[in-house]
C-alpha cells in the first residue's frame, strides 16, 4: 500500500522522521513543517547543530565553537533559512578580505560596491600588496581562464584529456600560473572554500568557487560571521523557532535502525526508547552513518565518498592579541585566524583554522602548537609579549566530502528507490562542496521530495545571486 495513501486515511498530517540533527535535518524539518507535515527530528548528540558545534571555554567560561564557521553572499539558502528563523542579525557582514603576506605586510582586500561584476573585483586584486602587477595581471587571467572552462554532462566537471589536468593543481600548473600565485592565493583561498588540498580536488569545484563565491556578484564574497556560539545559534535559536512551528527535536535520542517492511519502505524508526512510527524518512547524518543505517542505499566509505580533515586551534592568551577579526595568513602553516570573544576578565581567544590538514606536522601536536604560535607572534605585534594561557587542538578527520575528480558520480541523489526514504547531508548530490550552503540546500532538496511524495508538494529552493550581464558574457553560464 503506498505510504501516501496510508497517511491521507488516518487522522492528521502525515508524520516525517528525520534523522539526525544537524543543519541539513533541521533545514529539511523547516520546510517540512512549512508544507503541512508533523515532523520529528531525532539527534544522537545532546544538542543539535552536528558539527557546527561548540563546547564549554575553559578559560573565560560559556561557549566556544570547536571549529569556525563562516557563510559567504553566496550561500543563499544558508542565508535564507537564518532569515526565517530570525537569526540573520547574529551573522556579521565582512566586505573586506585581511591578507597577511609572508613578510607581514597587510593587504585590506574589499570589492568595489559600485562596479559592476565582475569588475567589483578589481579593488581586491589590487590590494595585495604581497604580488608584484605581474603576478595580480596572472592571477585575474588565471580567474578568468577557470571561469570560461567548459563543464561536462550536468556541470560535473571540466573536460579533460589528462587525468592531472581534472585537479585544481595540476590544471593551475597547465595555464602556467606562477608559483608565487598558487602558493599564496589559489592554495589558501580553495584549500579554505573547499576543505581539501589544492593537489586532490577537482578542477570544477575550484570554478564553482571562482564563478559563484567571487565573480558573480558583488556580494558574493561577503564573510557571514556568527557573532555567537553555533551551540546557541542552532541547537538552540533554529531548534527554538522550529519548536514554534511544530517541529519536535529529541536530543540523545541515536536511532539504531530504520523498521522498513518487506518492500523496503519505512514503517518508523527505532530508538533506545523504542519504536515511532512514520509515513516517511528523511535521514541526514554524514555518509558513514547513513551506510550503517541504509547498506542497501548508500555506497561505502571508499575512495570515491572519502572525508577530508579539518584542525582548528585554539588559543587562550592573557591579553587580546588580534587587532582584526579574521585574516588569511599565506605562504604559513596556520591558514585562517579569528578573533573570539574576550572574556569580561581579560585575556584574549583567537582560533586558527587549517584545511586538509591530514599529517600536519607529522602528527606531533606539540609541534603543531609551536608553529602556530610562531606565526601569530610574526603577524600580530601584541602576540609577541602575549602569554599563553591555555590551548586546545580540535582535528574532525572527515570534517568535510573531498570534491575530488569522480565524486559526482558517487553522491546519491535526494530521492532513492525507496518510495518513502530520502537522504540529505552535504555528501550528497547538491552541486555544492561540503558547505553549510550545501547543509541546507540537502535538507530542502530532500523535503521537497518528502513533500511531494506525501502529497503536500511544496518549493524550498531557493535561486543562486544573480549573475550580472558581464558576468554571463563572459562566463558563458
Amino acid at each position: 500500500m503506498d505510504v501516501s495513501a496510508r497517511a491521507a486515511g488516518r487522522p492528521g498530517p502525515a508524520r516525517v522522521a528525520v534523522v539526525g540533527g544537524g543543519l541539513a535535518g533541521l533545514a529539511a524539518a523547516a520546510a517540512l513543517a512549512e508544507a503541512g507535515l508533523a515532523v520529528t527530528v531525532f539527534e544522537a548528540r545532546r544538542r543539535a547543530g552536528g558539527r557546527a558545534a561548540s563546547f564549554e571555554d575553559p578559560v573565560g567560561g560559556g561557549l566556544v565553537d570547536a571549529c569556525q564557521h563562516v557563510a559567504m553572499g553566496c550561500c543563499t539558502n544558508f542565508l535564507d533559512l537564518c532569515r526565517r528563523a530570525g537569526l540573520d542579525d547574529r551573522l556579521r557582514r565582512d566586505r573586506t578580505l585581511w591578507f597577511i603576506g609572508p613578510e607581514g605586510d597587510r593587504a585590506a582586500c574589499t570589492p568595489s560596491r559600485l562596479l559592476p561584476a565582475p569588475l567589483h573585483l578589481a579593488p581586491l586584486l589590487a590590494g595585495m600588496r604581497h604580488f608584484t602587477l605581474r603576478e595580480k595581471m596572472s592571477l585575474a587571467a588565471g580567474m578568468l581562464r577557470l571561469a570560461r572552462l567548459r563543464t561536462g554532462a550536468g556541470g560535473a566537471r571540466p573536460a579533460a584529456t589528462a587525468p592531472e589536468r581534472r585537479t585544481a593543481a595540476g590544471w593551475l600548473a597547465a595555464i602556467g600560473q606562477p608559483d608565487r600565485v598558487v602558493r599564496l592565493f589559489w592554495q589558501p583561498v580553495l584549500e579554505s572554500a573547499l576543505g581539501e588540498s589544492m593537489d586532490l580536488v577537482d578542477v570544477a569545484a575550484a570554478r564553482k568557487v571562482v564563478v559563484d563565491g567571487f565573480l558573480a556578484h558583488r556580494e558574493a564574497a561577503d564573510l557571514l560571521v556568527p557573532t555567537e556560539p553555533l551551540g546557541t545559534l542552532f541547537g538552540t535559536g533554529l531548534v527554538g523557532w522550529l519548536a514554534g512551528r511544530g517541529v519536535e527535536v529529541r536530543t540523545g535520542a541515536a536511532v539504531n535502525r530504520l523498521d522498513r517492511d518487506a518492500s523496503g519502505c519505512v514503517r518508523g524508526v527505532e530508538t533506545a526508547g523504542g519504536t515511532v512510527p512514520c509515513d516517511a524518512a528523511v535521514v541526514a547524518v554524514p555518509w558513514r552513518q547513513a551506510a550503517r543505517l541504509l547498506p542497501d542505499l548508500v555506497p561505502p566509505a571508499d575512495d570515491r565518498l572519502a572525508g577530508s580533515p579539518i584542525t582548528a586551534v585554539h588559543l587562550w592568551f592573557d591579553r587580546p592579541v588580534l587587532d582584526l577579526p579574521h585574516a588569511v595568513l599565506v605562504g604559513r602553516v596556520s591558514q585562517w585566524v579569528f578573533r573570539g570573544d574576550d572574556p569580561p576578565a581579560g585575556g584574549g581567544h583567537c582560533q586558527v583554522v587549517i584545511s586538509a590538514s591530514r599529517g600536519l606536522c607529522d602528527g606531533d601536536r606539540g609541534t603543531l602548537l609551536a608553529a602556530v604560535l610562531e606565526d601569530l607572534r610574526a603577524t600580530f605585534p601584541a602576540a609577541r609579549a602575549a602569554v599563553l594561557r591555555d590551548s586546545r587542538i580540535v582535528t574532525d578527520p572527515t570534517a568535510v566530502l573531498s570534491v575530488r575528480p569522480g565524486v559526482e558520480a558517487a553522491r546519491p541523489a535526494a530521492a532513492t528507490r525507496i518510495a518513502n526514504l530520502f537522504l540529505a547531508g552535504d555528501w550528497t548530490a547538491t552541486g555544492w562542496p561540503s558547505t553549510m550552503e550545501g547543509a541546507v540546500r540537502s535538507g530542502r532538496r530532500a523535503a521537497e521530495a518528502a513533500a511531494a511524495h506525501l502529497g503536500r508538494p511544496c518549493s524550498a529552493l531557493v535561486a543562486d545571486l544573480p549573475k550580472g550581464p558581464l558576468v554571463r558574457l563572459l562566463v558563458g553560464d
